[in-house]
């Protein structure tokens, strides 16, 4: 029964770094794709993201296509 736990304790640490790192790259790869259009559409927004977010939903016909996509996908939120 120990080892059990013990296995299941260690899954949960080596994944737990991964899906960080995985998210890492998402917010990195959203940054990238979107990072002009927020300094050229919301730039009074800037630095709350919630409100650079609102801004740039509210102005999706004016994205980037790339930074359109990261609005347009539920899954990459």
């Amino acid at each position: 029964m120990q080892t059990k736990s013990a296995l299941i304790v260690l899954a949960a640490l080596l994944i737990a770094p991964t899906a960080a790192l995985c998210q890492g790259s998402i917010r990195e790869q959203q940054q990238q794709a979107c990072e002009d259009d927020a300094y050229r559409l919301c730039p009074d927004e800037i630095p709350d993201e919630a409100r650079v977010a609102q801004c740039m939903a509210r102005q999706k016909s004016k994205l980037s296509p790339a930074c359109r996509a990261w609005f347009s996908s539920p899954r990459r939120r």
